[in-house]
């Protein structure tokens, strides 16, 4: 709800869950905390959205709104050891020793905050960040944060920076995820210019007109936070084009580093490249998609090629996705992904399944397995991974 012109305010949740508007006289602080309101002789709280907003004249409207998601139940990994080769001190393979299996215990709460405002103009901004991510998205300061967005938008189109995915990606996308926690996100693609390497922020740039959407994005070449420069700057381009029951996606990005295209974790931004990030091989890639749904069943498929400066890092990866909406509440998803390694003995793929069913008021029961191999060599390595829970969405 954005509040009127006349006069400031913000939208709360009161008790039971009911949204009113709070004024704020202009141009005052408004310190957001546990507020009291007396009504008889009821005293009834009142739970505000954030730390601190201060209300201006100059701006026609604003508002902070909370949300959060949660996940509980069991994950399977049938390897633990899963891509952890033993090497000589060339660094070539020497051998590999399947790990053992373990059931992980899934658990995870994040409270999401999403800032909105529109000046005088009609100019909209905002700013999305995670309560975990408030670190992070504070110290971008000097040079660019890792985590969160800010983005403005108008007539002439919308810009974002910071923990967002770059415009090849955004035109081609990936496959339907699959489970509670994505199983390791074997449907995603590896792109270079992407929220997956998260060391480096992203100024992405989208206008859309009519049925078709461009994007354009640059990732910069800063270690994280500081203000250490490295030669590894990316670029992209794309254009997405929706007909409805069909939609298209084509796109091009050029990257001074290769990323591998078997790890797509972010959990840390070296493990996602060949070589150390900004000194691997630069690399160029291009990339295409289609997808068409009816009565509930939606399909996709997806190609892109990746051409390295080092001819042994030249690979493809592609796939195909399907996801089924059914009206009783039940959800399928499956995807299949090949990547494949053009001038060495390297190749892989994974395919999943998932189900969910919305056990409604934001609540879902999911699950899912899936199943990948990576042939490198002589060498053959099988894991399979499983989860099933419940998802919470606040």
């Amino acid at each position: 709800m954005r509040q009127s012109r006349s006069g400031p305010g913000v939208s709360v949740a009161k008790n039971g869950g009911k949204r009113e508007m709070v004024s704020i006289p202009k141009g005052q602080t408004c310190l957001w905390g546990l507020l009291r309101e007396t009504r008889g002789n009821t005293m009834k709280k009142v739970l505000f959205a954030t730390t601190a907003l201060v209300m201006t004249a100059g701006v026609a409207a604003a508002e902070v709104a909370v949300s959060g998601d949660a996940r509980i139940g069991l994950r399977y990994e049938s390897n633990t050891n899963y891509g952890d080769f033993a090497r000589n001190a060339a660094g070539d393979i020497i051998g590999y020793d399947e790990g053992d299996s373990s059931w992980n215990v899934v658990n995870r709460a994040r409270v999401k905050f999403h800032m909105t405002g529109e000046s005088d103009a009609g100019i909209t901004f905002g700013a999305k960040v995670r309560a975990d991510q408030a670190a992070r998205a504070n110290r971008g300061d000097n040079n660019s944060s890792t985590a969160g967005e800010v983005y403005v938008s108008g007539a002439y189109g919308k810009l974002t920076a910071g923990d967002i995915d770059g415009a090849l990606e955004k035109a081609v996308g990936d496959l339907p995820e699959v489970g509670l926690t994505g199983l390791d996100f074997w449907n995603e693609f590896a792109y270079a210019t992407s929220e997956e390497v998260g060391g480096d922020a992203s100024l992405l740039y989208e206008y859309s007109f009519g049925n078709a959407n461009i994007y354009a994005s640059f990732s910069d070449g800063y270690i994280g936070n500081t203000s250490i420069k490295r030669d590894d700057n990316a670029w992209a381009i794309g254009l997405g084009y929706d007909l409805g029951d069909y939609t298209f996606g084509i796109g091009y990005e050029s990257a001074e580093y290769t990323i591998n295209p078997f790890v797509i974790d972010d959990d840390g931004i070296e493990s996602v490249a060949v070589g150390p990030l900004g000194f691997a091989a630069p690399s160029d890639t291009w990339g295409i998609s289609g997808g068409t749904s009816w009565n509930g069943i939606t399909f996709k498929a997806a190609y892109l090629k990746t051409s390295s400066d080092d001819d042994l890092l030249d690979y493809a990866q592609y796939g195909l996705g399907m996801g089924y909406e059914m009206s009783n509440g039940v959800g399928l998803t499956a995807f299949y992904r090949k990547n494949d390694f053009k001038n060495v003995d390297v190749d892989g793929r994974a395919f999943g399944l998932g189900a969910s069913y919305d056990l409604g008021g934001g609540a879902t029961i999911k699950g899912g397995v899936v199943d990948s191999k990576i042939n490198v060599g002589s060498y053959d390595i099988d894991n399979t991974l499983a989860d099933f829970g419940l998802e919470f969405k606040f």
